[in-house]
């Protein structure tokens, strides 16, 4: 289906011009919030070859990590992290960052950014990138942050959203809160930012993450995000299956109608499609319904299918949008650990060919049931 830009928001669904209602199928292609500050695979292959195997593989959309450090790190990228794309020579990360998003927009991908770190790490730890603030980034200077990149993307219609910050917890600083008006109040911050950005893009998706590693969204029934232009509103979780459940359970250890009530009441009511029968409890209804974006779920190769089998088919009877984590293989940067997660092959020429790609395909197949 062609999409028709700009995207909003009507009855519970993203809706392109045409007021057609789509499911973001989306994968992360991380780096950008990392030790190297570009994304990884640059060394493999050519930056352009990468964004026509993510369309290959059936995503029309990729959610796009990147650290506050990485805008105004002024170094040259590291030519080994380049070796593949010598065009990229001499470049600043974010000059790079331009170029992946022009290749991903000549793929007619749409794209995501996501405020992902304040410092080039590997998140998510306690330390001081858990809230959008520390002692040395004020939230006005968040905000600045994020001004600066969506001026600097006015003119690629691609760039459709901004996921306002990655995983918001608990860190040495404090404790993250839903509605309690004060400092750490992550409602608070979304809502000022969110409302900001639209000024300079009103066509932007606002994309708000749930707190406590973006599992919970109990208090946005009770402390709705309220935007400007409330139709450019996505909410936002997680949902990896060592995430705490119901009955003292990880979520992989659900069955199929414990999950649904454990996402359900977390985050799920919020969505367009409500459900209830003897195994499904939801929490009140809410008062209307608004998309949501599961913009982190993945898989290991040795994992277990039943969990993401019963994930995926969630999301489907639920009409949600997804984002895999991740694209990548190899390395993690600064790590001596490697990306296993990941659904390209270690030359980052072809897909991989395992389980875990056969089911997202299948999804990636099913009809909205709008």
């Amino acid at each position: 289906m062609t999409i028709k830009l700009p995207l909003t928001t009507a009855n519970g669904y993203i809706v392109d011009q045409l007021g057609h209602p789509l499911r973001l199928q989306s994968v992360n292609w991380y780096g950008a919030s990392d030790a190297d500050n570009i994304v990884m695979g640059l060394d493999c292959n050519h930056i352009s070859q990468i964004a026509a195997i993510i369309k290959s593989i059936g995503f029309n959309s990729v959610r796009l990590p990147f650290s506050n450090q990485m805008i105004h790190d002024k170094d040259l990228a590291a030519k080994d992290g380049l070796l593949a794309n010598p065009q990229l020579l001499g470049k600043a990360p974010l000059e790079i960052f331009d170029s992946v998003i022009q290749a991903l927009a000549a793929e007619d991908l749409l794209v995501i950014l996501n405020n992902h770190t304040t410092t080039s790490t590997w998140c998510c730890n306690y330390d001081n990138n858990a809230l959008w603030f520390n002692s040395d980034q004020t939230e006005l200077k968040w905000i600045d942050d994020w001004s600066y990149l969506i001026e600097r993307y006015l003119d690629i219609p691609q760039v459709v959203g901004v996921d306002l910050r990655n995983e918001v917890r608990s860190g040495p600083m404090g404790r993250a809160n839903w509605g309690n008006r004060d400092s750490f109040d992550w409602h608070r911050a979304a809502e000022l930012a969110g409302n900001h950005l639209l000024k300079l893009n009103p066509n932007l998706l606002v994309v708000v993450e749930g707190i406590d590693y973006a599992a919970d969204l109990r208090q946005a029934e009770t402390y709705p995000i309220c935007l400007v232009k409330p139709e450019q509103l996505v909410y936002s979780p997680h949902a990896y299956g060592w995430f705490g459940g119901i009955n003292g359970k990880s979520l992989a250890e659900h069955s199929y109608q414990e999950l649904c009530q454990a996402l359900d009441s977390a985050w799920g009511y919020l969505g367009p499609v409500k459900k209830m029968n003897k195994t499904e409890k939801l929490p009140a209804k809410a008062d209307q319904s608004f998309p949501i974006w599961i913009s982190e779920m993945g898989a290991g190769p040795e994992d277990k299918p039943d969990f993401l089998e019963n994930l995926c088919h969630y999301i489907k009877e639920r009409d949600l949008s997804w984002a895999w984590w991740p694209l990548n293989t190899g390395l993690k940067p600064g790590s001596d650990e490697m990306e296993t997660w990941g659904l390209i092959d270690q030359q980052w020429k072809s897909p991989i060919d395992d389980w875990r790609l056969k089911v997202i395909q299948r999804l990636m197949r099913e009809k909205l049931i709008c």
